[in-house]
């Protein structure tokens, strides 16, 4: 060792640098000692500190040349032989990927984990909220029927109904906080019947009937559910506030882990349009929310479980896990609705393996198979790496032609030449990589084929879509005494139902809706064809007249005739459900035949009827007998004419939609522009079915009768 040092500094200029730089480093080392005892001369303790900075620049200079040598060094003797780097490629090919796989899918774990305990967490807090709406429609729906008609007896009586139905759950509910407004009375108390100082204010900004959330109110978050209600006595305000306590806390975080609420520091600076000034006094501090907006900032806030424990390790794989998740309250007494500057932060933690019981049990008890599967694949991967190192290490010299190979066809695929083979017969496993390696290409080739296709097909799609919106009526038409809308929602891009409005002349309107069996592109074709064998029912030559008139041709003849041209032109098995009508401006009358469609329906005050007059489906049978049916309309009334797409979506227990619930959901709506209604039936339709992706087309034809 010390011949070869001794070499080293009579052959290379950087050793003796380094060794100089090494002796200087000692004498200022001792330099530095003595000017300890000379406290008063500052000038040398910074000229010290200057040479210690050129000295250590000057080290890594050196570090840098010297890592360089042991590279070339390492390259040259210890990776000389062909079967060392062999080994050392192994080493980087199998192990490291490997490691970094277990580090990323630790990283993976804890982060998805977490969040996964942030989710359930922020999905209980909401779960809580929905409670409290659906406690404020269950008394609302009490007092509609209460017969009080003095204000304060009526509150009496509500105060009473809250006592006896709700007590027994003041623990589900901590520190409920209750506010009941009937004209100019109000009154406040809490679950447990203790009266509040002061009753909560109604927001100013709120105008729906209806709202449930977060919000900031008296420098505490709060969970808020506001209904109002028509009542005997007057308008009743219900506003049910829960503040976020620790006890509410350890009922979320039950099974989960520790939770706490903070915030985050609300953003502050100078006002807007404010100029910076020099000033010798005291610098201003900056506006808070409070000088911007009148409320509450909780510029500082913090509630933290106190009953829940971080649940008890299993292994020592089973490492806790933080999650974070943020709320965005509003502020309760602005002026307009606005949320907080700076969310509110929930933090949660919680242990892998309890968030993983969690989410099996959700699942149910077949939820466990792919994990047990991953981990016996998992296992069998890291098995066959280290089988597969062994025989690299044994077989060096077989593989070095392959290896050869399998470099020059990487560098092939590479530059995008997906068609290169490296063509080794499969002797041993080295030689069948090869093999592996053209079937992978083969394979890539054949994807990247079938993308472009894919992709086209999806170009089509589009087109497809575009082209079959241009078949849906443009706009509502205008009748005098009525409004009509209709609208389309395909599940596939195209859609196999249709709705039409046709114009026959003499303030008459013909309402089409239909759908035809089966899904995606061979659907919405047909739809196409039958859509035009409509129009040309009234496109024939024989109307509209030049009077602008048109014949009573009933609405049975028209599906008689529609039916044997789809039955002559479509194959077998293919057919289509039709609702159509017509509806007269002047006399307000309605005329319609149903050809096996879902019967509509026929809103009349709280009556409702169902428009099922007509015959069987469309193209099964070449002869077929339809027979109209003619309503009398009266100012208010509301026809709702849907596909099946609207009544079978399923929930998670495999339970339709169905007609009820949609006639339900149509009353409570009645009132809403249709464009509105139609959102709000898509809306509960969505919520139903748990926000999952729509299997077959919804379609909806409206019509209301107006003064």
């Amino acid at each position: 060792m010390l011949k070869a040092l001794v070499q080293e500094y009579r052959t290379h200029g950087w050793a003796r640098f380094t060794a100089v730089l090494i002796v200087f480093g000692a004498i200022l080392w001792v330099a530095e000692r003595v000017a300890g005892w000379f406290s008063h001369a500052l000038w040398l303790s910074a000229t010290l500190g200057s040479l210690w900075l050129a000295v250590k620049i000057a080290a890594v200079v050196v570090v840098i040349y010297y890592l360089a040598r042991l590279i070339g060094f390492i390259r040259r003797r210890l990776l000389w032989r062909l079967t060392r780097r062999l080994i050392v490629t192994y080493v980087f090919i199998a192990f490291v990927p490997i490691i970094l796989i277990l580090l990323m899918v630790a990283l993976g774990a804890y982060i998805l984990n977490g969040q996964f305990a942030a989710f359930l967490v922020n999905a209980r807090m909401r779960d809580h909220v929905d409670e409290l709406k659906q406690v404020n429609r269950v008394v609302a729906r009490e007092a509609v029927h209460i017969p009080a008609q003095d204000p304060v007896h009526f509150l009496d009586m509500l105060q009473q109904f809250y006592a006896n139905d709700f007590r027994d759950y003041s623990t589900s509910y901590p520190g409920l906080e209750i506010t009941l407004r009937l004209g100019n009375e109000a009154r406040g108390f809490r679950l447990t019947g203790e009266p509040m100082r002061e009753p909560i204010s109604e927001p100013r900004w709120l105008s729906a009937e209806e709202w449930s959330g977060f919000a900031i109110n008296r420098e505490q978050i709060f969970l808020m559910a506001v209904d109002r209600e028509k009542t005997g006595a007057g308008r009743l305000t219900m506003i049910l506030a829960m503040p976020i306590t620790p006890s509410l806390l350890n009922i979320v975080g039950e099974g989960i882990g520790p939770v706490g609420v903070f915030v985050s520091p609300p953003r502050q600076g100078p006002p807007h349009g404010a100029r910076n000034r020099p000033s010798r006094a005291r610098p201003r501090q900056p506006p808070t929310e409070v000088d911007v907006y009148g409320q509450e900032t909780l510029a500082r806030y913090e509630v933290k479980s106190n009953g829940v424990s971080l649940p008890k390790r299993r292994m020592w794989l089973d490492f806790s896990v933080y999650g974070l998740s943020a709320l965005n309250p509003a502020l309760w007494r602005a002026p307009v609705y606005r949320e907080r500057s700076s969310p509110v932060l929930v933090g949660v933690t919680s242990r892998v393996f309890e968030l993983n019981g969690q989410l099996l049990k959700m699942l149910g008890q077949l939820a466990s198979i792919p994990v047990v599967g991953f981990i016996v694949v998992g296992v069998g991967f890291l098995s066959i790496e280290i089988v597969a190192l062994a025989i690299g290490v044994l077989l060096t010299r077989s593989i070095t032609s392959t290896v050869n190979r399998l470099q020059v066809a990487t560098e092939r695929v590479k530059s995008g030449d997906f068609s290169h083979r490296i063509g080794l017969p499969a002797r041993d496993q080295v030689s069948a990589l090869g093999a592996a390696f053209d079937t992978m290409t083969a394979s890539i080739q054949r994807l990247m084929i079938e993308s472009r296709e894919r992709v086209r097909l999806e170009n089509e799609l589009k087109i497809a879509h575009e082209v079959q919106q241009q078949l849906f009526p443009q706009a509502n038409p205008d009748i005098r005494g009525a409004r009509v809308f209709g609208e389309c929602r395909a599940a596939r891009g195209v859609s196999g139902d249709f709705y039409d409005f046709l114009k026959l002349g003499r303030g008459r309107v013909g309402l089409v809706l239909g759908d035809v069996s089966g899904k995606g592109i061979y659907a919405a074709l047909l739809m196409a064809g039958i859509q035009s064998a409509v129009r040309a029912q009234f496109y024939d030559g024989h109307f509209p007249d030049r009077s602008g008139g048109a014949p009573a041709t009933s609405t049975a003849t028209v599906l008689d005739r529609l039916n044997r041209q789809i039955y002559d032109n479509t194959p077998d098995a293919k057919y289509a459900t039709f609702f159509y009508a017509i509806y007269e401006a002047e006399t307000r009358r309605l005329s319609y035949t149903n050809a096996g469609h879902p019967a509509p329906f026929l809103f009349r005050g709280n009556r409702l009827k169902r428009l099922d007059t007509g015959g069987t489906v469309l193209g099964l049978f070449p002869a077929a007998l339809y027979q109209q049916e003619e309503l009398q309309l009266e100012p208010g009334d509301l026809l709702l004419a849907f596909t099946d797409g609207l009544i079978e979506p399923e929930n998670s227990y495999g339970e339709e939609f169905g007609d009820q619930r949609l006639a339900e959901v149509v009353r409570e709506a009645s009132d809403l522009p249709p464009e509105r209604l139609a959102e709000t039936v898509y809306r509960e339709i969505g919520n139903w079915s748990g926000g999952a992706e729509p299997s077959d087309d919804m379609t909806l034809l409206y019509l209301k009768a107006t003064l």
